[in-house]
């Protein structure tokens, strides 16, 4: 009941305030919608691709060689708290593909130093690419570019985004634009 009353809550929001929402200035950027329609711009990242080498013992892995994406900091700045609706806008290069096939939302592990999400694992029998923790979301059209997503209550945690161009298959530098759901971690004393 509590989920289908904040969904109807989120839905008149956005009924009421999406007229008035912006659409991000550039490809690739996104937007958090707060419940009173303001917006704030996600922080944007350059990711490193890291693979760490996997254990052998007889010739068989114990754990997988896996590679992730890592991001630097431990926490997003923008966030939104544990009750509050998500709905962020995600500008594209145009809005006539299907948004699941060019936005990731996924969900990160952290640490006191960085984000990371696994890309990929191998071991001795198995291998998965693709291996990232998607978040599943609705999508309209917003604007003459633009995207609006909204979530279903993900849990607390740390989250990128990807959005992929469909018209350059050869894209080089991954950006991954970053929020996070609950409070702030507090930094310990002395450091």
């Amino acid at each position: 009941m509590k989920k289908i009353l904040l969904m109807l809550v989120a839905l008149g929001i956005c009924t009421g305030v999406c007229a008035s929402i912006p659409e991000p200035e550039f490809s690739g950027e996104v937007l958090a919608v707060r419940t009173d329609g303001t917006t704030e711009k996600l922080e944007k990242n350059n990711v490193k691709i890291k693979t760490g080498a996997g254990v052998y013992v007889a010739g068989f892995a114990v754990n997988k060689m896996k590679t992730k994406i890592v991001v630097n900091g431990g926490q997003a700045q923008v966030r939104f708290a544990e009750d509050e609706p998500v709905t962020l806008v995600v500008r594209a290069v145009d809005n006539r593909t299907d948004p699941m096939s060019i936005v990731r939302v996924f969900k990160m592990k952290n640490n006191k130093k960085q984000r990371s999400a696994v890309i990929s694992a191998v071991g001795s029998f198995s291998a998965t690419s693709n291996d990232m923790d998607y978040l599943p979301f609705s999508a309209k059209k917003h604007g003459e570019s633009s995207y609006l997503l909204t979530f279903d209550r993900p849990e607390p945690g740390e989250y990128g985004v990807i959005i992929s161009n469909p018209n350059n298959v050869d894209e080089k530098m991954v950006i991954v634009s970053t929020f996070g759901i609950g409070a702030a971690a507090e930094e310990p004393c002395g450091e």
